[in-house]
């Protein structure tokens, strides 16, 4: 597992207060740290700078829930959904660090997806919102009420709900909206109130989720999450669009100041970018299994921070990435070494590799270690050529059956990344016995073939399945033969364990009922299995 709080001094992961499970981030500016929002619509706040201080404010409203949040007036901001309305709830820190909960504006009973800062028709800021299944908007103002939009109607007259909204600092009047039902962004004019009347219909069959918008010199993109493994690219100014293909579904996206995209996929447990006037992304991230990354902020020193709802944690993302280039996905017993060594690329984020640094690999639990019994492997990477920034550990050997928890650390820059599949596996003694598989009770006419093969299982004295063992099956009482008109044929058993015969049985010329005998060489105990001839055909 990565490092945490709790193993060092320093880490990319960061436990929260009562593992309390983040749904979306922001940056507070008045406070200068991350808050987040629960799924129970609990506010909580990050300290980015060391320590890591963490807080969680109880709501007074348990049965709430709630998907993201704003930083507005000093105060964070939630849309709160109860089982009968939905609420605009506030939250402010008091004097002793409490968060103090103030509930204001009522509106429609439904989930709010989407929340940004936008300006109304006189420039003067508000929150605006989408709700789920509505086609209208929703703007809340300083003191907490609440307004809707007209609906959003598509060309043939009908109305479709938003999901997504983007809103860029310089073009505050301008509100970006995603419709996945219609397959479709549309633009809505704080100046005049309206949407505009010519949706842009989106490629592809995905459905638009979050939006983003990114800003350089040389272009203004539209960024669309669907929920297909594709972002849509859409040009602002030369009204284009492309697919970017993701790892997984993308979810939540967020855009850096330098033009960067980064985004959410809570289905591969990482987060990734596609940098300014890419095509591409750069490479998955990985933020650990299980940890389903929420929602991204950066810090007053505009360091990513992602929230991580599945494990109740904070993860900081680097400029810099360790990619494995070998090691995972191995096996091997106990007592015996594993065949390849731990090895990684230390580069940035576009794929260049770095020669000049330190990487750490670490063994976690008990087992595996590696050659000369340590837990911890420390190797420079190399400085040039086609192998310049390849670090590589010594070879692991086998302890303990299970999962071996690997990870490595790039030390100057505080950066890891974990080793998946590795597996430690029961050391697999000779054959002690046989079990039963599959092809007794079977019935054939007399000189006919019997249908299916004979199957059984060779295991060892602790039943673990034995891997190519030698299987003899013979008919006792002369009563059939196999194929090769022998009444012995072998079979060697696969990975399983399974030996299974490739000769077909055939029945001889007399009625009644037959045994065959399964054995393997130094094996205890074998099988018998029954069969029965009919009569002739």
């Amino acid at each position: 597992m990565p490092t945490t709080a709790g193993d060092g001094p320093t880490g990319p992961r960061y436990p929260l207060a009562g593992s309390a499970k983040p749904v979306s981030l922001t940056q507070n500016p008045h406070d200068r740290q991350i808050w987040f929002v629960t799924a129970d619509a609990q506010f909580g706040r990050f300290a980015t700078g060391t320590p890591h201080e963490n807080k969680v404010f109880p709501s007074p409203d348990p049965d709430r829930s709630a998907e993201t949040l704003v930083a507005w007036k000093q105060a964070v901001w939630m849309y709160a959904l109860a089982p009968d309305r939905g609420c605009v709830v506030k939250c402010t820190l008091t004097g002793d660090g409490d968060g103090r909960y103030d509930n204001c504006g009522r509106g429609t009973a439904a989930a709010c997806p989407a929340m940004a800062i936008g300006s109304d028709a006189t420039g003067a800021e508000r929150i605006v919102a989408t709700l789920s299944g509505m086609s209208s908007l929703t703007f809340i103002d300083a003191d907490g009420d609440i307004q809707t939009s007209e609906a959003f109607t598509l060309p043939d007259g009908s109305t479709s709900p938003l999901r997504g909204l983007a809103i860029a600092q310089k073009t505050s009047q301008e509100y970006w909206l995603s419709s996945p039902g219609s397959g479709c962004v549309v633009l809505f004019d704080a100046r005049s109130g309206e949407f505009s009347k010519n949706p842009v219909r989106l490629d592809g069959a995905a459905a638009p989720g979050h939006l983003a918008i990114t800003e350089t010199a040389q272009e203004r993109v539209l960024w669309v999450a669907t929920d297909g493994a594709y972002l849509i690219k859409y040009d602002l100014d030369r009204k284009s669009q492309r697919t970017v293909r993701t790892d997984a579904v993308p979810d939540r996206l967020f855009a850096m100041p330098d033009g960067s995209l980064w985004f959410t996929m809570p289905s591969a447990d990482a987060v990734d970018c596609v940098l300014p006037g890419a095509t591409h992304t750069t490479g998955s991230i990985g933020t650990g299994k299980g940890s389903k990354p929420s929602g991204i902020a950066t810090d007053t020193n505009s360091r990513l921070w992602v929230g991580l709802e599945g494990t109740g944690e904070m993860f900081r993302v680097s400029k810099f990435r360790l990619t494995p280039k070998a090691g995972q996905g191995q096996e091997t017993e106990t007592g015996t070494p594993f065949r390849t060594p731990l090895r990684v690329q230390a580069g940035t984020l576009d794929g260049t590799p770095v020669g000049k640094a330190t990487v750490k690999f670490v063994l976690k639990g008990d087992r595996a270690r590696f050659a000369g019994g340590g837990t911890i492997d420390i190797k420079p990477v190399r400085e040039s050529g086609d192998e310049m920034g390849i670090a590589e550990s010594a070879l692991l050997e086998a302890e303990k059956p299970g999962q071996v928890d690997a990870s490595a650390e790039w030390l100057e820059e505080d950066v890891f990344t974990p080793f998946e599949g590795i597996v430690v596996k029961e050391a697999v003694g000779s054959p002690d016995h046989l079990g039963y598989r599959s092809g007794a009770g079977q019935r054939a006419a007399a000189g006919g073939k019997f249908a299916a093969p004979l199957s059984v299982v060779v295991r060892d004295a602790h039943g673990a399945p034995v891997r190519k063992a030698k299987v003899f099956f013979r008919v006792m009482d002369d009563a059939a033969s196999f194929e090769n008109g022998s009444e012995v044929t072998e079979a060697t058993s696969d990975a399983d364990g399974v030996a299974t015969t490739a000769q077909s049985l055939v029945a001889g010329s007399t009625a009644g009922r037959f045994k065959v005998q399964a054995w393997a060489a130094g094996a205890e105990a074998g099988v018998i299995l029954g069969e029965y001839i009919t009569g002739h055909q």
